[in-house]
């Protein structure tokens, strides 16, 4: 992620995007396409970058420690595999309190490698500085961030929102870092104790066998889900 990157990798991106777009100028004119629009993006990706114990986009990391909960349909053998390899597992819980048969959450716990900036250390001006700094420097799409804030923040942020946002940015949501009241929220910070207890009560997922036919992301192959 860009956070874990030094201040020289970082000090790549301008003459990156410079080569991007000269390049392209040259492919272009060679194959007798329009100039691009865009080229550049910086990808969210909040769940495949964990898979590499890295910082998904601009954002910095949310806990050292923490579980990362997902949810998949109940009827999806991937709940069972999950189960056998003691990822623990529940049924979704509504707002009233109600729980949803046809939703379970596994929650994995996962952590983040040392001197990992996280969202503890950073302000949600910083965050918001680092969206700014990559929307000018190098990405031509919106770069999407959830900026974890506190709620003393509030004016600090309205203040720089009130400055930056009508030109500046395009896809920023907040989140409260803590003490949101969410039951079974996405991420949930714990202590690196449960951590190595967790982690020992599980075995890791290396292959599964689940057939295509039962795969729900299959239907959306064509490029459109269908409703349902």
């Amino acid at each position: 992620g860009l956070l874990q990157a030094t201040d020289e990798q970082r000090s790549w991106l301008p003459s990156l995007y410079g080569y991007l777009r000269t390049y392209d100028v040259q492919y272009s004119a060679s194959h007798g396409f329009p100039r691009s629009i865009k080229l550049t993006t910086v990808k969210p990706s909040g769940t495949l970058s964990l898979l590499a114990g890295v910082t998904p986009g601009v954002h910095p990391g949310i806990y050292k420690y923490f579980l990362r909960r997902i949810r998949i349909s109940s009827k999806n053998p991937l709940v069972e595999l999950c189960r056998q390899h003691g990822f623990h597992t529940e049924l979704q819980v509504g707002f009233d309190g109600t729980a949803d048969p046809n939703t379970t959450v596994v929650s994995f716990p996962c952590r983040y490698p040392e001197h990992t900036l996280l969202a503890s250390q950073m302000t949600a001006v910083d965050q918001l500085s680092k969206v700014l700094h990559m929307q000018r420097e190098y990405s031509d799409n919106a770069v999407s961030c959830t900026v974890y804030y506190r709620k003393e923040e509030l004016p600090a942020i309205r203040a720089w929102l009130a400055t930056h946002y009508r030109l500046s940015l395009k896809g920023c949501s907040f989140l409260l870092h803590s003490e949101h009241g969410f039951q079974q929220a996405p991420y949930e910070e714990i202590s690196a104790e449960q951590y190595r207890e967790l982690l020992a009560a599980t075995t890791p997922i290396t292959e599964g066998a689940v057939a295509p036919e039962d795969d729900e992301s299959s239907e959306c192959a064509g490029g459109a889900c269908p409703l349902k």
